[in-house]
C-alpha cells in the first residue's frame, strides 16, 4: 500500500507501532501477573508451612495435656485403690479378730 507519492501508507506504520506497543504491554502484563502469581504461591506455601507447624505444636500441647490428665487420673485411681485396700485390710483384720475370739470362746468352754 503506497500513497500518491509512492511512499508506504502512513497509517500502516502507525498501526504496526500500535500493535508492537500492545504486544509489549501484553508481555509486560503477563510478566507482572506471573510475578504476582509466583508471589502468591510463595505466600501460600509459607502460610501452609506455618499452619503445619502450628498444628504440630497444638497437637503436641494437646498430647501433653492429655497425658498429664491421664497421669492425674491414674494417680487418683491408685490413691482410691490404696485407700480401699487399707479399709478392706482393717475390716478383714477386725473380722479375723472376731472369728479368733469366737473360736477361742468355743475352745475354752468347760465341759460339764
Amino acid at each position: 500500500m503506497t500513497g500518491p507519492n509512492g511512499l508506504p501508507y502512513a497509517g500502516a506504520l502507525d498501526a504496526v507501532q500500535r500493535i508492537e506497543t500492545a504486544l509489549t504491554e501484553r508481555d509486560a502484563a503477563r510478566e507482572a501477573s506471573d510475578s504476582a502469581l509466583d508471589a502468591a504461591h510463595a505466600e501460600a506455601e509459607r502460610l501452609l508451612s506455618a499452619a503445619r507447624v502450628a498444628g504440630t505444636r497444638a497437637g503436641e500441647e494437646r498430647r501433653v495435656a492429655m497425658l498429664a490428665g491421664a497421669h492425674a487420673d491414674a494417680e487418683a485411681i491408685r490413691s482410691d485403690g490404696d485407700a480401699e485396700a487399707r479399709r478392706l485390710d482393717g475390716r478383714v483384720s477386725a473380722e479375723r479378730d472376731q472369728v479368733a475370739a469366737e473360736l477361742t470362746a468355743l475352745l475354752l468352754v468347760e465341759e460339764p
